[in-house]
Formats: C-alpha cells, structure tokens, sequence
C-alpha cells in the first residue's frame, strides 16, 4: 500500500487529516504511526462507527491483539489513538485518552495544584512536634525545608534526602545533584526566598542542636540522611490535614511535588505564550531525564493542560506532541 494514495473516508478522517499535517509541519516522517491510522480509519468503517468520539470502548475493542501481535506492537496502535485523541481534545472534543498501554508502564501520578500545594505548605509551617524535644523540634523544621526543596527545585525524594551541605552554595543557590537516576550529575537552583530558609536552617542545627552533619537533612542520627518511609509517612500526614483529602480517592504522595513542579511550570509557559518546543530540553535536563518523552509524560496525564491548550491555541497550531520513538 502506498501511503500518500489512501483517502480516509471513516468519522475520523478530518481530526486524522488534520493531525498528520500537524505532525508533518512539526518535521516528523510518521510514516509508521500513518499506517497504524490507516488501519484504524478503516477498523472504524468496518465496525460501522459513526460518531467521532473515541471512547474508552472503542480504544479497548481496536486495543484487542489479534492474536498474532505481541504487546508490543498492541501498545504502538493504542499510543498512535492517543495521540489522535490528544490532538482531538486540544481542540475541545471530549475523549478519552489512554495511558497505560506499553511494555514500560508509567504508574500515574497525583499532581497538586497551586491551591493544593499551597495548602499543603500551610499544614506543613504550622507543624508543631507532639513531643518537646530537640530531636523531635528539630524534624519539625528540617521537613519545611525538604518538602520545600523537592518542590521548587523538582528532585526526586532520593536525590533532596542524599543531599550534602558541600554540594549547595548557599550564596547563589547553585546545587549539584550527584550521581542521580542512570547515575548522572546535574545542576539545579534553588530559588532565592528558599537561600534564605536554607541559611535559616543550617544555622539553627549548628547553634541550637549543635548538629554538624555533611548531610543537608540528617536524620534523629546526623550520620545518615532522613529515611525516605518516615519522609512518606510525614508527606502523608500534612496531606491529610488538609481539606482535600476527603475529595479524592486517590491520595498523592511525595513524589507528586516534583510532578507538581513540572505541570504548574509549564502551565505557566503555556499561560504567557512561551513556547514549550524549546523550554522542554532544558526542562528535561534540569529534571534529570533521559528524554523529553518522560518530562512531557507527566503533562500529559493533566486534564487542565487541555483547557491552557484550548484557551491559548485555537489554531491546534502547536499541538504537545506525544511523544514515542519512532516519531524521531
């Protein structure tokens, strides 16, 4: 078959043929993820599907392997919908997006928004030890410190509770993050009004608790970093002090801060008409990533990316990509 001769004649053909001009003028081939549309334009004539709305049912019944396909191959069907079915919502159609379809499963994430975080930060300054004592007086700061870190500088909870006081200029924020995720180094800042906090905080292990640790957040013993269960088991206690924990049933954790770092960032571009095609790199690198792919990942799964999209492309001229590797 020859790709440039097919017509799409299903429900979908105009969403398709809009999707591949985009893709095309963005300067992806696709010729593989063509086929796979070619196939589904025609999977929909045959199933008689008249509505163009891809639903849950519909992605499960073009998701069903033929029995001569492994997952692999089921995977790269399902994630070509979901790029159509994204590029379908940017534009205002109600759909269904798939996610969790490949060999490499992500396992989706809660992420904050503004008021939540907020809130959460709230619970987590007021925060006042049950028991008077040093080691428990002093927790109680560190954990202002630490949720603040992974925050605004969008580490891994590894990388914020590994960290050590030789690695932070306290001066210009600059902080190197040491043999991380694929065991690569990188450099982070941390924002200005959190210097000061940090100072703040150093200061007072050294002269109140007279801890003097290499590590930046010394657990009850100053010898090794905070352990990431009891930093889990705190992170869960200010969430649920909140107001929002009886309006979800799925609780996030403290791995949600970076997610939530990354989403409300590029919201914020999207918000000020930055385009994101080039802040991504940087983004990625700054987060450590291997790829672009993982950081446009966590994007993604937000429904309120949809609503930035809408409101600041109606032209669906600068559609996020999804991104998969045989697009490159």
């Amino acid at each position: 078959m020859i790709l440039d001769d097919y017509e799409f004649k299903s429900c979908f053909s105009d969403y398709i043929k809009q999707l591949l001009i985009e893709k095309n003028a963005e300067g992806f081939i696709y010729d593989s993820a063509k086929y796979i549309l070619i196939r589904f334009d025609k999977f929909c004539l045959n199933s008689v599907i008249t509505e163009a709305i891809i639903t849950k049912d519909l992605v499960h019944d073009w998701g069903t392997s033929n029995g001569n396909e492994g997952r692999s191959a089921v995977g790269s069907r399902i994630s070509v919908i979901r790029q159509l079915a994204i590029y379908m919502a940017s534009g205002g159609m109600e759909c269904y997006i798939p996610s969790n379809f490949s060999d490499h499963h992500h396992k989706l994430i809660y992420v904050l928004n503004e008021t939540e975080v907020t809130d959460f930060f709230t619970e987590v300054d007021s925060y006042v030890s049950g028991i008077n004592a040093d080691r428990f007086n002093r927790l109680a700061f560190e954990y202002k410190v630490l949720f603040r870190i992974i925050f605004c500088c969008g580490l891994r909870v590894s990388e914020a509770r590994k960290l050590k006081i030789e690695d932070v200029d306290l001066e210009s924020g600059k902080t190197m993050i040491r043999q991380s995720k694929g065991m690569k180094d990188r450099i982070v800042f941390i924002p200005k009004d959190l210097i000061k906090l940090c100072n703040e905080y150093l200061a007072l292990l050294k002269k109140r608790y007279g801890i003097h640790s290499k590590l930046f957040f010394p657990a009850a013993n100053p010898e090794i970093p905070l352990q990431a269960a009891s930093i889990n088991i705190k992170f869960k206690y200010f969430w649920n002090k909140t107001e929002h924990t009886k309006n979800y049933s799925k609780k996030p954790t403290v791995h949600s801060l970076r997610h939530s770092f990354v989403v409300i960032r590029m919201n914020k571009w999207m918000e000020q008409g930055i385009g994101l095609d080039g802040m991504i790199p940087y983004l990625s690198r700054y987060l450590g990533h291997s790829s672009v792919e993982d950081t446009f990942y966590y994007y993604h799964q937000i429904e309120s990316a949809f609503k930035i999209i809408r409101a600041k492309d109606t032209a669906s001229s600068q559609i996020i990509p999804e991104v998969k590797d045989y697009e490159y």
